[in-house]
């Protein structure tokens, strides 16, 4: 009875520490996010990066839609000049209504874009301490690799350029929890759930950031295949984890595949001198192109190692370095990427090969920590004292090295050119630094559009028999920017109950006028009261409408008409949820009794 009841006051106390240990976790991780943002804060300043109206537009049409409760899926009813133009529903909706909720409660872009950068970066760091934590390095190296990480390129972007990779590389930690389980786990090398999670939490936001996960977790399974215990069981489980994921997604997916498989659409933009987009090794700072020198040192150091001391390592060191290696060489100009360019449309898709990287920092940084535990085994005390201290100072220089690079962006601001932090500037409609300051602080979101007025055409309709080269050639940003931003027709946009978009306007007569506005393959036409379908409108090479008036005034309503009901789609998901919530509560009520019981015997 007295051996019982010290284990169980020795399992309390184990208990106590380790959530005393993930609170102190949870506090760095707050603070080093804190720190990162921090000039933002005192200079009150907002950091108008490359992709900010863009993704501003997306989350403002989602915010809008919840402010108003006026629902439309995939039309832009507020949002990106009130065009109509599909923008959402193919790029990560779910995470833009998270966003849009995030303005609502935040009510200016200035506290918007704070609390946002603050969670990416914060979200980073719980991500991959949650990964080194699976991968069962000590709770020191997992601090360390997470703080790393958090000051790295891939996550700080968001923050200096409001690039959505970051938001991606934020997530991506979670997609690894399964695949390493599989590697570590024989008996249950799949847990569906668990895996339906990890691969909904990023395939909610990013495309692109899900292809590279899953890309690169795929050997994990293959090898974890081989050597699990109950290899149907995993093929089971593998078909379950599917299912669920698509269940949890549906709305995306289906709503991707019909706009895509109903349209060609225009791509994002493609630079030809693609070899200025890769990432190369460098012994300054840790930028978006380049490594610097400690991340630099540490992938070169961590591969190396590996093939010297193969023998060694395990499994798992050997699967993360190798696949941590081969997507760090894809990202570099090591490869001839202008000459791949020209046989397959894979770097359009992926536009910037240093993308790839995004998996280097991940694997290699886990592997790393593998490598210095290993090392610091063999060590005294005394040396042991001084090797944390150093892995302590490397990550202050890092969160410094972001914290210098978001002052030196924030004091943009208050410059004679507030969007000198990003590429902007080209598309501003004023150019007095105070109004452009006045658009983004006067408390009015939408205030913000009429200042700067960014044409990118991605994802429009891509009609006419024209070609993406062809395109680009022509000038797509000033085709858009001509045909729907700055058209001279005086149109006015409202909504109707059904929440589509009306454009009404004024005529002399009989005259041929292109709209400002959005029409695809599915879009339903109502003209001054007579239907049609889209391939009875005429419309330029970018969607835009041309039609021909009436004297007088002129109706024109566009709606979506989508292959597969969004609300049943709607309905699929939330139910899927519901009932894992209700199974993983039930699950965990019954796990807690039984551990209880087990106590009291």
């Amino acid at each position: 009875m007295e051996a019982l009841e010290k284990t169980e006051i020795k399992n309390q106390r184990k208990t106590y520490s380790s959530k005393k240990k993930i609170i102190v976790a949870v506090f760095i991780f707050v603070l080093a996010s804190f720190l990162m943002i921090s000039p933002q804060l005192y200079k009150h300043s907002l950091i108008l990066g490359n992709d900010m109206m863009f993704h501003f537009n997306r989350f403002y049409e989602a915010y809008m839609q919840i402010k108003t409760g006026d629902f439309n899926y995939f039309q832009s009813i507020f949002g990106f000049d009130q065009s109509g133009r599909i923008v959402n529903a193919l790029y990560g909706p779910d995470f833009a209504y998270l966003q849009g909720l995030l303005m609502f409660l935040t009510k200016n872009w200035f506290r918007y874009q704070l609390l946002s950068s603050f969670l990416c970066f914060f979200i980073a760091g719980i991500a991959m301490f949650s990964l080194t934590r699976k991968a069962k390095l000590s709770y020191k190296s997992s601090i360390f690799i997470s703080l790393l990480y958090m000051s790295s390129s891939m996550v700080s972007y968001y923050a200096l350029s409001q690039n959505m990779t970051s938001w991606g590389a934020a997530f991506i930690p979670f997609i690894y929890i399964p695949a390493i389980r599989a590697i570590q786990d024989p008996q249950k090398p799949i847990k569906s759930i668990e895996l339906a999670l990890a691969v909904t939490s990023v395939g909610f936001l990013h495309n692109l950031t899900l292809f590279l996960g899953i890309l690169s977790s795929a050997p994990f399974y293959v090898i974890g295949f081989f050597r699990a215990n109950h290899k149907g069981k995993m093929i089971k489980d593998f078909f379950i984890a599917v299912l669920l994921t698509i269940l949890l997604n549906i709305n995306t997916l289906i709503g991707f595949a019909e706009v895509y498989l109903t349209n060609e659409l225009v791509y994002p933009k493609f630079f030809e001198d693609v070899l200025s987009y890769t990432i190369y090794f460098d012994i300054g700072d840790n930028t978006y192109s380049s490594l610097g020198l400690i991340f630099s040192c540490i992938m070169l150091f961590q591969i190396f190692y590996l093939f010297i001391n193969w023998k060694s390592t395990s499994m798992l060191e050997r699967l993360l370095t190798l696949v941590g290696a081969f997507f760090l060489l894809l990202s570099t100009n090591f490869l001839p990427w202008e000459d791949i360019s020209q046989y397959t449309n894979l770097v359009r898709i992926i536009q910037f090969p240093r993308r790839f990287s995004l998996i280097a920092y991940v694997f290699l940084l886990i592997s790393f920590a593998f490598t210095l535990e290993t090392n610091v085994k063999g060590l005294s005390n005394i040396n042991k004292k001084i090797v944390y201290p150093i892995l302590c100072m490397i990550s202050f220089f890092m969160i410094a090295n972001v914290n210098s690079k978001v002052l030196q962006s924030a004091e943009a601001w208050e410059t004679d050119n507030p969007t000198a932090a990003g590429n902007n500037s080209a598309w501003t409609t004023t150019d007095d630094p105070d109004k452009i300051r006045k658009g983004f602080t006067s408390g009015r979101y939408e205030d913000a559009f009429k200042v700067i007025q960014k044409p990118t055409p991605d994802y429009l309709p891509l009609l006419n028999g024209t070609t993406q080269e062809e395109l680009e050639e022509q000038g797509g940003y000033n085709l858009y920017g001509d045909q729907v931003i700055n058209n001279e027709l005086n149109v006015a946009k409202t909504t109707d109950n059904k929440n589509s978009l009306v454009l009404t306007w004024e005529s002399n007569g009989n005259e041929k006028e292109v709209l400002p506005a959005v029409v695809y393959e599915r879009s339903q036409i109502n003209f001054n009261g007579s239907n049609y379908a889209s391939s009875q409108i005429s419309k330029t090479t970018l969607g835009a409408p041309i039609v021909e008036t009436k004297n007088g005034k002129n109706k024109f309503v566009i709606s979506y008409e989508p292959l597969v009901n969004t609300t049943l789609l709607l309905v699929i998901k939330f139910f899927t949820i519901g009932v894992l919530a209700i199974f993983t509560f039930v699950k965990g009520v019954r796990k807690f009794h039984n551990v209880r019981n087990q106590n009291r015997e």
